[in-house]
């Protein structure tokens, strides 16, 4: 899989900018602010996956204008295709006052599906912010691990998005029901529901889960050049799924719990997953470097998970990591980036390993 070139048309701070990629390794170099990480967003939107970072699809259209356009030319597992995503402003003063974004997908020119664009690209892209994966929030965990599992399936991208509808309006139920102003048998119709959903999402993340763990995590490594770093780095990890399980005795039995709390208080929206290592839960007792390199792990899984899943390896996305890695880490990533096309972004050109450039497009912003 591969993005052969990239335009950019009032999205996020780029009026017109066209990107054309190395089909092994492109370097991105530019000055904090300047819209890398942008770059790697719109990559990730034409692979149907929705960054964290992104809060509303209003921050994605440039201030002041009324339509955006990402378009990207693509090489999916067997052809080039064009992949485009049109943003328009709806005026707030015929939405009670709101404004939204109309989006529109089309490949090769032809309206489709935001869930098309899954059979076409995967990318794994390696944030910063995501060492904070470790021992960050569990909602944080949870998306990430639903981003991940909808660009391999698109039957979980449509049941973990109608779970998440059903629970939001199994709450409001609650909240009535509370309130007087609705029955407790209204609850019949969103528990099906939930149990029809969530059962499906419960069973691909436990699958996920089994992947990573019964694949040794140091197998998914072996293209790693230096095996016996691979070992010390990785040997001794897990990764352990803690899922609220669902059944229909269950949600009739809580149901007075969860009319008090005015909310749906189990099911797969309450999951976690943690970073074993050596016996030790690595948000409370990892160090810094541990934390660093069980999120390395992750991501390195992620991207053995998807060439077994979509039979072909995804694009890699380094957003400016070298910065936060220690040597023997560098030296992990380094050896894994010849083997799909790998996207590089830095600050400065002092921050990426230098043997990087002699094989790499540079691009600075």
């Amino acid at each position: 899989m591969e993005i052969l070139s990239l335009t950019l048309t009032n999205f996020r701070n780029f009026t017109s900018k066209k990107f054309v990629f190395d089909k092994s390794l492109t370097v991105i170099i530019g000055p904090n602010g300047i819209g890398k990480s942008n770059i790697l967003e719109a990559i990730s939107l034409v692979c149907g996956v929705r960054p964290s970072q992104i809060d509303t699809d209003l921050d994605l259209v440039k201030f002041g204008k009324r339509e955006a356009r990402v378009e990207a030319k693509v090489f999916g597992q067997s052809e080039k295709k064009t992949l485009i995503i049109n943003f328009q402003v709806i005026d707030p003063s015929t939405n009670s006052g709101q404004a939204l974004i109309r989006k529109s997908y089309l490949i090769d020119g032809f309206k489709k599906r935001f869930t098309n664009f899954l059979d076409v690209l995967s990318i794994v892209v390696f944030h910063p912010e995501d060492l904070g994966l470790v021992a960050g929030s569990p909602s944080l965990r949870r998306h990430h691990l639903d981003s991940l599992l909808s660009a391999s399936d698109k039957d979980y991208w449509r049941n973990i998005s109608a779970f998440n509808k059903v629970v939001t309006r199994r709450n409001r139920i609650l909240n009535r029901i509370a309130e007087g102003q609705s029955k407790p048998l209204e609850l019949n119709f969103w528990d099906q529901r939930i149990l029809e959903h969530g059962k499906y999402v419960s069973r691909k993340r436990e699958e996920f889960m089994e992947f990573l763990n019964l694949m040794e995590l140091v197998s998914f490594t072996s293209e790693v050049k230096n095996s016996h770093t691979s070992e010390v780095l990785f040997g001794g990890l897990r990764f352990e799924l803690k899922q609220s399980l669902i059944s229909e005795e269950k949600l009739l039995k809580n149901r007075e719990r969860d009319v008090a709390a005015g909310m749906t208080l189990s099911g797969p929206h309450r999951d976690d997953f943690r970073f074993i290592f050596k016996g030790k839960d690595l948000a409370y007792f990892g160090s810094r470097g541990e934390q660093r390199m069980a999120v390395l792990a992750l991501k390195l899984s992620e991207l053995e998970y998807l060439r077994v899943q979509k039979g072909a390896r995804p694009i890699l996305a380094l957003d400016d990591i070298f910065s936060e890695l220690d040597w023997e880490h560098r030296d992990t990533v380094l050896s894994v980036i010849g083997n799909q096309q790998t996207i590089i972004t830095a600050a400065e050109k002092e921050s990426v390993p230098k043997e990087i450039f002699k094989k790499a497009k540079v691009v600075e912003l």
